[in-house]
């Protein structure tokens, strides 16, 4: 008997934040039934870093971004992404293979910033499922017992190496842009003078030039660099370029994976996440966008999914959303 078929494959946990928790995509198999991680065989030339990367994509519609293996702390050189670890696993005759063989599985794990953005057709369904709810499901034995153990300890993976000292100039600057930001929206409706209205236009163009500037100098302006003041002033002034949509779009992936990385707060990311779908003409997430309706109260843009809304906002320590329609009602008479 020659040595086994081997195939190279790969398996792909995917990660998100939902609020200040953590959850794991996995899908709903058709063959094999009960639900498995994304991933799939290798094709011929394939790096296996791009054979997880294709899986999540295909079989979920996300994008994900693969992490390196946490290294221990104080470490001083970084790491690049690769398998976390490497398993032969038998593997029954299938549409590539007519007999038993060896699956040689490539684990890796990722990170999927925007868990709500889908992009194409996912060719399975996928649910974000949490740390409790691993014991319940049908999945293999193997996938339970690593998937546990990532759980534990995804939130050091996704940090990243944090930078050495705040700089204290740099936020500085970015609270008093935020309070000349504040200063002009809080002129009551009645008070608006067309001067101020030129100022407003005028002042969040000279903000968003100057946030374009430091993203491309420094990157985004997270709690490790500005410190976390200073930092939801940045998510402030990309929250209103609106005149620039495609940079404002650059600043929520940005923002979603700081968020990821736990150098920003997740309400800012759900925030700038909502306004830039609305202004991309898509239905809104957590309802945080608000017009006035045909009586001149304050709604919400159309939400994707009215009876998940509260419980999201929940999930990101929002308000219920009768409560924060009130309050912004309140804050703009």
């Amino acid at each position: 008997m020659g040595d086994p078929v081997v195939h190279e494959t790969a398996s792909c946990y995917p990660f998100a934040r939902f609020g200040k928790e953590w959850r794991l995509c996995m899908i709903e198999h058709p063959r094999f039934g009960g639900e498995l991680v994304p991933g799939g065989h290798a094709e011929a030339g394939e790096e296996v870093l791009v054979t997880a990367m294709r899986g999540v994509l295909e079989e979920t519609g996300h994008r994900v971004r693969l992490l390196p293996p946490p290294l221990p702390e104080g470490y001083p050189h970084p790491a690049a992404a690769s398998a976390w670890h490497v398993v032969s696993m038998p593997a029954s005759a299938d549409s590539r293979c007519d007999s038993r063989h060896v699956h040689r599985d490539h684990i890796v794990v990722g990170v999927v910033d925007r868990p709500f953005a889908v992009h194409g057709s996912p060719e399975h369904t996928a649910a974000w499922v949490e740390r409790g709810a691993l014991e319940r499901l049908d999945i293999p034995e193997d996938t339970r017992v690593l998937a546990a153990e990532l759980f534990r300890v995804i939130d050091r993976a996704a940090a990243g190496r944090p930078r050495v000292a705040v700089e204290e100039g740099l936020g500085a600057e970015l609270l008093r842009r935020q309070k000349e930001d504040q200063a002009v929206r809080l002129v009551p409706v009645a008070e608006r003078t067309p001067e101020l209205m030129e100022r407003w236009r005028a002042l969040d163009e000279a903000n968003t030039a100057w946030l374009r500037e430091l993203i491309a100098a420094r990157g985004w302006p997270g709690g490790a660099l500005v410190g976390r003041q200073a930092a939801g002033a940045a998510w402030l002034l990309a929250q209103h370029a609106d005149r620039q949509p495609e940079f404002q779009e650059e600043c929520l992936e940005l923002l979603a994976a700081a968020v990821t990385a736990g150098d920003a707060d997740p309400q800012h990311g759900a925030l700038l996440e909502d306004r830039v779908r609305i202004a991309q003409g898509q239905d809104q997430i957590f309802g945080t966008q608000l017009k006035r309706g045909a009586d001149g109260t304050l709604i919400p843009y159309p939400v994707r999914n009215p009876d998940r809304v509260e419980a999201l906002r929940a999930a990101w320590g929002f308000k219920p959303l009768e409560t924060y329609i009130e309050q912004v009602a309140a804050s703009v008479r």
